[in-house]
């Protein structure tokens, strides 16, 4: 009896055993096929779902940014919109270079500047508009030389002309500016909206009195200003009104020795370099001379005829 209990339980523990083997085995074959399987567990779970959040973060981050590059490009599409009524006009980064050449293909004129123009003008509804344009360094560049005491610098870009008038002292010892001048076409895209007057052209000029004339120089010396210098331009056959800005500013016309500007004759501290005619100031010193030189001599008529009488008088 106590034989067959224990062959029994040897029995069945073999059988236990077995279908164990099985088990695994099982296991093993199917784990062979299905090598991405994993158990799940908490930690797999963690996992997964730390996974799912960084997506959903990453396709947030995704939307935001296209909505910020479709702001972006909206932004871009509405400047382009508002630069297309004008042809663009290069930005002046670096300082232009512009000279006029004489009949012996020698340089008359040199003109080195960072220009601005500001206009203001009148729009249909009776409204003040301002608009500003570069003046561009590839502007087309002509003159005059011809004449020894005056000269004259053109630059021509789109619709814009602006002339640079250049003379001499009478004595030829200074030269200056009596006028700069501009001349536009109203019709012009720059000038949106701006209220029609019938004319196709306009010309705006400086100051031509004797008072105000620009940039006094010794012969042989070009201007320099670093400051910025505004010079207005203006008519009184309309109510557009122009300020010509010069920054970084260097001139020099009547130019004989060579191609190259001549000493730097510095500007003033202030002021827009004006040179005041000088006949009134002679005309002064001459009255003031001529005055000197009466009461000298009436005072020496004086002292003669008195100095005499009294000579006389001793000798009776």
């Amino acid at each position: 009896m106590a034989f067959h209990r224990h062959t029994s339980i040897f029995l069945s523990l073999l059988i236990v055993l077995f279908e164990t083997g099985l088990v695994k085995l099982a296991e093993v074959g199917y784990l062979k096929d299905h090598q991405n399987f994993e158990i799940p567990s908490v930690l797999s779970y963690q996992e997964a779902q730390y996974k799912s959040e960084s997506s959903s973060k990453q396709k947030r981050l995704e939307i935001s940014s296209f909505k910020t590059e479709n702001r972006k490009t909206e932004k871009n599409k509405e400047i382009i919109k508002t630069n297309t009524t004008t042809p663009p006009v290069k930005d002046s980064l670096e300082t232009a270079l512009y000279r006029v050449k004489a009949a012996d293909d020698s340089t008359c004129i040199k003109l080195k500047v960072d220009a601005i123009l500001s206009f203001k003008y009148l729009t249909k509804l009776n409204e003040i508009q301002d608009k500003e344009t570069f003046i561009p360094t590839g502007a087309t560049v002509t003159g005059d030389c011809s004449d020894e005491d005056k000269q004259n610098l053109v630059l021509r870009w789109h619709s814009f002309v602006l002339k640079w008038y250049f003379s001499k002292t009478p004595g030829g010892e200074r030269w200056f500016v009596p006028k700069i001048e501009l001349k536009y076409d109203p019709s012009d895209s720059f000038f949106e909206h701006i209220k029609s007057s019938g004319r196709s052209s306009f010309t705006l000029s400086s100051s031509s009195s004797h008072s105000n004339y620009l940039f006094p120089t010794p012969v042989g010396k070009s201007y320099k200003c670093d400051r910025e210098i505004e010079v207005e331009l203006t008519s009184s056959q309309t109510h557009t009104v122009a300020s010509l800005f010069l920054r970084d500013f260097k001139v020099e016309p009547f130019i004989f020795k060579n191609d190259e500007f001549g000493p730097e004759y510095m500007c003033a501290a202030t002021g827009s370099g004006t040179y005041r005619s000088e006949t009134a100031p002679l005309i002064v010193g001459s009255m003031l001379a001529a005055a000197c030189l009466l009461t000298i001599s009436g005072y020496a008529i004086y002292r003669y005829f008195n100095i005499e009488k009294v000579q006389y008088d001793t000798m009776e």
